[in-house]
């Protein structure tokens, strides 16, 4: 049974090859060593569909965690193609007694538009800056600090019928991602399965 699980995790880490013959990004899975953290990080590149150059393609995340104590967690993040090697950055903790609040991280609006079959309204919804890579978005958890009523996990639904995702910022920066491979791979993830998606 351990060798049929290590051959799974082996193989959920290889890049596919999609059908235009480009590698998919691999996933990454690890634990934190400060946090205890457990993720796996499973992204897709995309396309700028406004003008601007970067120095590499545009990339969605899906990340999936638990912690020590075993709650499970869902996350979007995106980047518009600058920010490099993709990394697990785990929560802000106080590193001494002065550290009483997080660091203050922009937030910006962004307009999530579902393409498909269908038409849906675009909705705004409200991403936040990540500490420690400049560049780098996740969908802001819902909560007081967020304006966001629904958690990023509720979008998949749209995504399934609707695979194709465009994201444009308030600055104009406009990314899109199709989705339909991405969403197997994050379902076959066993951490993002365990979450319930």
């Amino acid at each position: 049974m351990i060798r049929l699980w290590a051959a799974v995790v082996a193989l959920s880490m290889m890049p596919l090859v999609q059908a235009n013959g480009a590698k998919e990004p691999a996933v990454q899975q690890g634990t934190d060593a400060g946090s205890g953290i457990a993720y796996a990080l499973i992204p897709v590149e995309g396309r700028r569909v406004s003008a601007g150059e970067a120095p590499s393609a545009p990339r969605l995340t899906a990340q999936c965690t638990q912690n020590a104590s075993g709650k499970l967690r869902f996350e979007l993040l995106v980047d518009a193609g600058d920010v490099g090697e993709l990394r697990f950055v785990p929560p802000w903790k106080p590193v001494s007694k002065s550290d009483l609040f997080p660091p203050v991280v922009p937030k910006t609006t962004v307009s999530m538009e579902f393409l498909g079959y269908t038409k849906v309204k675009p909705v705004k919804r409200q991403w936040t800056g990540i500490d420690g890579l400049p560049g780098e978005w996740k969908y802001a958890t819902p909560g007081l600090g967020s304006a966001n009523m629904e958690d990023a996990a509720y979008y998949l639904q749209y995504l399934k019928a609707l695979p194709t995702l465009r994201l444009t910022f308030a600055s104009g920066l406009t990314l899109e991602f199709d989705t339909a491979r991405w969403q197997q791979r994050v379902k076959a993830e066993p951490l993002c399965a365990a979450s319930g998606l």
